[in-house]
Formats: structure tokens, sequence, C-alpha cells
């Protein structure tokens, strides 16, 4: 299998500075938080170099929400787009498996619409984008009364066997979506993981931190919620973890549950991974617990994603960490327009965004 040359993993290592030097500074984030409007904020990021051009044909004053949230993401999308044409071998399998992120959020999002069916169907559609190396049949799936055709709209896809289980257990009268979303994402960041061994050994060795931690959290966030919100066993638990590991092992997670409370359990958590245990136990000290959790989280990863892009000379792991920050700013973006419109505070909605500098200062996590 041939894979991207020195010469080109350069190259694109070179353009993701080029790129990280558009991202928003500091003061357009608060710049963007003091706004009053979606159209305000439409037209702010039109005067930006990472958005102007993905926003030039909407107008400020008739914008949609959703059409907004659209092109805000074409915008990581149209640079990925690019980015492909000079990716060969194993390094183009993890940057579409990476893309399948995006990829994973619609198909989840379609089995929402499945289950309440609050738009109709060409709103829904509306809400869809074209994530490139994507083989999911949007048609075939918004064509589907329920969650067996959807299955069926499935079959030639790589989520087919994955998901079979949880959608039969749906079928049956299961209510959660949870177990199925689960699914999804376990295949998605384990494609993910799998692809790093296959990469030359000096980028697996870069990269091999910022996907790995990524695991771990996800596999603690997952027995969180598998223990503390569905009370599952602790068997049950462990059958819904990724099949794949870094640090925090099955043992680990074994011996967390011999904990009566969740204090205790991150008690136990800490004597091998005090970072982890903080990043927990400061979210879940919080009122709103859960939103907290989840930015911390996302917010750990930014700063790994960080550290990995700003390391030795460019190459194709200042690549991956530059689109996982777009990521992260693109969520930020999109939370942003949800404060200006339910006109929360702004220096409380500034706490959950991901970039730490937001809210006054990195973590003492960090």
């Amino acid at each position: 299998m041939l894979s991207t040359s020195k010469g080109q993993a350069t190259a694109i290592g070179v353009k993701s500075h080029v790129l990280f030097s558009r991202l928003l500074t500091s003061e357009e984030y608060w710049a963007l938080l003091n706004l009053g409007s979606t159209a305000e904020i439409t037209d702010f990021l039109k005067q930006t170099e990472g958005y102007g051009s993905h926003l030039e044909t909407i107008p400020p004053a008739k914008v949609h929400r959703v059409d907004l949230e659209n092109a805000v993401r074409s915008a990581i999308l149209s640079e990925a787009t690019a980015f492909l044409s000079y990716l060969a071998g194993p390094q183009r399998e993890l940057f579409v498996d990476w893309l399948g992120w995006y990829e994973a959020e619609h198909l989840k999002s379609i089995f929402r619409w499945i289950r309440v069916k609050r738009l109709d169907r060409d709103e829904m559609r509306k809400r869809l984008f074209v994530v490139p190396g994507s083989k999911l049949s949007y048609g075939l799936l918004l064509n589907s009364r329920d969650y067996g055709e959807a299955l069926d709209a499935l079959k030639d896809t790589k989520y087919y066997k994955a998901v079979a289980e949880p959608v039969r257990h749906l079928i049956n009268g299961e209510e959660s979506l949870f177990s199925l979303e689960l699914a999804i994402d376990n295949l998605v960041e384990s494609s993910l993981y799998n692809d790093l061994k296959n990469l030359p050994e000096k980028e697996q060795k870069l990269l091999e931190p910022l996907f790995g931690s990524r695991i771990d959290l996800l596999n603690l966030y997952h027995f969180h919620r598998c223990t503390w919100y569905y009370q599952m066993t602790m068997e049950e638990t462990l059958s819904r973890m990724l099949p794949v590991k870094y640090k925090v092992k099955t043992h680990h997670l074994r011996d967390m549950a011999r904990g009566a409370t969740w204090e205790e359990r991150l008690d136990r958590l800490e004597l091998s991974f005090p970072v982890y245990a903080k990043i927990f136990r400061d979210a879940l000290e919080k009122e709103d617990r859960e939103l907290a959790l989840e930015m911390s989280i996302k917010r750990y990863n930014y700063l790994k994603a960080l550290a990995i892009f700003e390391k030795g000379p460019p190459g194709f792991h200042t690549a991956i960490s530059y689109f996982i920050l777009k990521s992260h700013e693109l969520d930020d973006i999109i939370r942003v327009i949800e404060d200006v419109r339910y006109d929360y505070d702004r220096s409380q909605a500034a706490t959950y965004l991901i970039r730490p500098i937001i809210s006054g200062g990195e973590p003492k996590w960090q």
C-alpha cells in the first residue's frame, strides 16, 4: 500500500500551520459571545479568514441557525477535502476514519429523528451535510419508517454489524438510544485507534497519546453513565466499553466498581490516574455536572492536540492535531450561537467553552 511521502507530509504540516493562524483569537471569542443575534454572529464570522468564504452566500438578516451551523461546519469539511488529495495509505485511512466522527453524528441524529419525527423529512435533510469519504445513503435512511428499515439501509456499510443488536433491542421495545449511540461511537473510536498501528513509527508515537487519552476518557465517561444513570451491572457495563484500551484497562474499571459511591470510585482511580480523576471530580462537583464533565473532557483533548501540534517539524501529526483543534472551535462557535440565541449570561457561558483561555486561564489539571 502506498503511503504519504515525507515531502507531502511536510507540505500538509506547513499548510496546517497556515490554517492554524486563521483560528479565532481569544479576543474574537469574546467578541462573538457579546453579540446580540445570529445575524450579528454571521456578519462577524464573514469578516474572519477562517470562515468568511464559507458564509459569503448567507444573507445575515435572514440566516437560520441551522444554515449558519452547517456553513460553519463546511469550513472544516472543505479544508479536509483539500487535504485528502495529498494523503495515501495508512495516513489517508486514519484521516477518513477521523472524518467518520461527523458521519457518526449524522447517523445518531437520524435514529433520533426516527424515534420522534419532530421534523419533516426535508427539514431533517437540511441538517445533514456531505462528509468526505462517507458511504452513508441519507436518502435511504430518511425514507426509513422505523428502526428495522433503517438497519436495512445500513446493510452495505461498516455500521451494520455494530448496530444490529442495539437496533433489535429497540424494535423489541427498548426506549433509550444509549446502547445504539454507544455502539456507533465505539466503532468509530476503535477504528481510529487501530489505524495508528499502521502509521510509520514516528507518527504513531506522536499521535498515540492524543487518541489514547481520548479512549481512556471515553471509557471512563461511558463507565460513569452506565453505572450512575442506567444502573447496569459490572458485566453489562464492561460489554459496552470500547474494545480497545490505552492506559485505563479493564482491571482498573473493575477496581473502581468496588467503590460504593462516586467519591470512593474516584479515590481508587486517583491512585493510578490522578489527572483523569481530577477531571471527573471537579466536574461532578459542579451544579451542571454532566455539561461540565463533557466540556472538561473535550478541553483536555484540546490541550493534548495543541501540545502535539507544536511538537517537532511539520508533518502528518501537525495536520491531524490541527483538524482536531478546528473541530473543537466549531463546537465552541455552535455553543456560542446557542448562548446568544437564548441570551445566556455571557461570563457563565464562557466557562462551558472548550478553549480554556476563554474561562480566565488554563485548568489546574493541565
